[in-house]
């Protein structure tokens, strides 16, 4: 029987590869997401989105320069392709090329300019180029466009802690807390912004709700002993920096060993 290779055809055959990629990348298996979308790609190598699901997967894999190549294609074929801007800006984030990533969320954000995440992203770009002042207004736009955006909060906490907004950094981890009540991470955080303040027992609290939620980071262990050394309670405070030591050789964390050990 002779093979229908009619446009209709094809481009049924096109979809249903581009369909079954996207269920294959939604369960993470990105290599076999790639194989079925090279075969789009054979079929029809002007479908912009199949390259943009094929630099999404090899994102995935830590495959940056390679994704980026797709994401090149995929915004030739469709200069608004929004998606493929974004996750361009994320594959150059990941490869530390800031000033490149922002200029691509710049782009997301011309073409859709109630993105929240792509506001988000620029703003990590900004404080990982040193500017966590210039971040925060992007932050402030991610989280005005969604306010239970925990990422956003949690970002823009870091940001205000680093230019000595402790009290505002403080205010946003307690939202974190509230939509994320496990969350050990944010925990931690406040607790070490309130110890930036000086109410150490305040903090210790927070150390403990971190401790209770996961107990199985160092740096949180070594918060905690830090404020109790501050506050006197020495034997106290070694315990923790032994179970810090402990949870930070296990984990083969070089810093963080060196700056423990300073304390015993």
């Amino acid at each position: 029987m002779k093979k229908d290779n009619s446009p209709k055809n094809v481009a049924k055959s096109v979809k249903n590869y581009f369909d079954k990629a996207q269920k294959l990348y939604e369960q993470k298996d990105y290599s076999t997401a790639i194989s079925t979308l090279d075969e789009a790609i054979r079929l029809d190598p002007k479908y912009a989105r199949a390259y943009n699901g094929r630099g999404a997967a090899k994102n995935e894999i830590g495959q940056h320069i390679e994704a980026i190549s797709d994401f090149d294609e995929a915004i030739r074929l469709d200069p608004n392709n929004t998606k493929a801007y974004y996750n361009r800006g994320l594959a150059k984030y990941r490869l530390e090329q800031y000033f490149d990533a922002i200029s691509d969320f710049d782009e997301v954000i011309r073409l859709d300019p109630n993105l929240a995440l792509a506001y988000n992203d620029r703003g990590l770009a900004k404080y990982k180029l040193g500017h966590p002042k210039d971040a925060i207004p992007d932050y402030d736009e991610a989280i005005r466009l969604d306010p239970k955006f925990v990422a956003a909060y949690g970002n823009r906490s870091v940001a205000k802690s680093d230019i000595g907004q402790h009290f505002e950094a403080i205010s946003d981890l307690d939202m974190v807390i509230r939509l994320e009540p496990e969350n050990n991470a944010a925990y931690n955080d406040r607790g070490a912004d309130k110890a930036c303040l000086g109410h150490y027992d305040a903090a210790i609290a927070d150390f403990d709700a971190a401790i209770r939620i996961n107990s199985e980071e160092a740096d949180v262990y070594f918060n905690r002993g830090l404020c109790k050394k501050k506050l006197g309670r020495t034997a106290d405070a070694n315990q923790d920096f032994q179970k810090a030591l402990s949870l930070a050789e296990k984990a083969g964390d070089a810093e963080l060993i060196t700056k423990i050990k300073k304390y015993i």
